[in-house]
């Protein structure tokens, strides 16, 4: 029981580290090239 629930967090946030990398990818190809503006939105300097 304890096992399949470790399993589960660890999936969960291994599938949000890749929607976050896939977000960060999207908005950098949307604005255009490796910007300041694109710093800030990976480490939430906004």
């Amino acid at each position: 029981m304890l096992k399949n629930l470790i399993l589960c967090l660890k999936l969960a946030v291994v599938f949000c580290a890749i929607v976050f990398f896939a977000k960060a990818l999207e908005y950098l190809i949307f604005n255009g090239g490796l910007s300041g503006e694109f710093y800030d939105y990976v480490f939430f300097r906004k």
